[in-house]
C-alpha cells in the first residue's frame, strides 16, 4: 500500500502552544530581505492571546511531516499583532521576523564524552531549539562541558577552535532561518532532495520577473521540504531543466485551512553568483540574526 504521509505544523507563540488550532502559516524569504512569516489562527481564548507580549516573545515554527522530517524553519521575534472578527470568529494575527541568533544568547549546562565537535553543537542546538546543521569536524574531544557561567554563543567560538585545529581549517557558526550551521567557512551544509515529477515538484518554469544577470532562472512549487532554504543546492531533473541549482528565495506555505503544505522559490544556476544575507536594516538586529559569521 502507497505511504500516506501526514502533514506537521507546531507553532510556539511566546508562552503559548497553537497545537489542535486552525493554522494559516507563510514563512518567506525574499531574495534581499531578511526572513519573515505571518501566522493566522482562530478558535484562540481571549485571555491566551493576552498573555503574548509583542516586546518580549519569540514565535518559533516547526514544519515537515509526521514519520519523516520535521525542522525548525523561523524562531523570530513579533513586530504585529492583530485580532479581528472573521465570519463569526476572531482572527489573531502575527508577523515577525526571523531573529535566530537570540537563542544562542541562552545559558544551558551539559556534558559530553568522546564526541566531535559538530556533535556537540547537533546536541547544544536542539536544547536551544534550533534545527543543526553541521559539517564533520574530524576528530574527537575526550572529555567537554559548559555551563551556565557564559551564553551558549561563547561556547560555539571555543567549539570553532576545535573544528580548526582537528581539521586544520577555519570554521564558522551563525543562526539563521530556524537553524544552527557549524561548518568551514565558505561552505554550506544545506543540501535539498532531487526536485522532479515523480517525487516532490508540483510546477517548474522560467522565472517570472528574473534577474538580468543570471542567465536562467527557475520558479518552482513542490510539497514542503524543510531543507530548501536559503542557498541550499538542489537537483532538478525534469524533461525540459536537468542539473545542479541553488535557493536564491523561497516560500513555506502550510495551512490547515486550505491543506496547502508548500514549498515555493526561485532557483539559479550553482555557477550563478550567491551571496549569503549578511546585512540587515541595523547593526544591533545584524548581531541578534548572524550570530558569529
Amino acid at each position: 500500500m502507497p505511504t500516506l504521509w501526514k502533514q506537521h505544523r507546531h507553532v510556539e507563540l511566546g508562552p503559548l502552544t497553537l497545537d489542535g488550532l486552525d493554522l494559516d502559516i507563510d514563512v518567506y524569504k525574499p531574495r534581499d530581505d531578511p526572513l519573515e512569516f505571518d501566522i493566522r489562527t482562530w478558535n484562540l481564548e481571549a485571555a491566551k492571546w493576552d498573555r503574548i507580549s509583542e516586546d518580549d516573545d519569540i514565535v518559533r515554527v516547526d514544519l515537515g511531516w509526521e514519520d519523516g522530517r520535521v525542522d525548525t524553519v523561523v524562531v523570530g521575534e513579533i513586530t504585529f499583532m492583530n485580532d479581528q472578527p472573521d465570519e463569526g470568529d476572531v482572527e489573531f494575527r502575527v508577523k515577525g521576523v526571523d531573529e535566530s541568533g537570540i537563542v544562542t544568547r541562552s545559558r544551558i549546562s551539559g556534558s559530553w564524552s568522546n564526541r566531535r565537535p559538530d556533535q556537540i553543537v547537533e546536541e547544544i542546538a536542539r536544547e536551544i531549539g534550533l534545527t543543526p546543521r553541521t559539517a564533520n569536524a574530524g576528530g574527537r574531544i575526550s572529555s567537554y562541558a559548559i555551563d551556565v557561567d557564559q551564553k551558549v554563543r561563547g561556547w560555539l567560538d571555543e567549539l570553532l577552535d576545535y573544528a580548526a585545529d582537528f581539521t586544520g581549517e577555519e570554521w564558522e557558526w551563525y543562526a539563521l532561518e530556524g537553524a544552527l550551521h557549524f561548518e568551514p567557512r565558505n561552505q554550506t551544509s544545506i543540501q535539498a532532495p532531487l526536485l522532479a515529477y515523480d517525487r516532490s515538484l508540483l510546477s517548474l518554469g522560467k522565472a517570472s520577473n528574473p534577474d538580468d544577470n543570471v542567465e536562467l532562472e527557475l520558479e518552482f512549487e513542490a510539497m514542503l521540504d524543510p531543507r530548501i532554504r536559503t542557498g541550499a543546492v538542489v537537483f532538478v531533473e525534469t524533461e525540459r531543466y536537468e542539473g545542479a541549482f541553488r535557493v536564491s528565495d523561497y516560500e513555506f506555505v502550510s495551512s490547515t485551512i486550505t491543506g496547502d503544505h508548500l514549498v515555493r522559490g526561485t532557483l539559479t544556476p550553482v555557477d550563478a553568483e550567491y551571496r549569503r544575507q549578511t546585512t540587515y536594516p541595523d547593526v544591533d538586529q545584524f548581531d541578534e540574526i548572524a550570530g558569529h559569521i
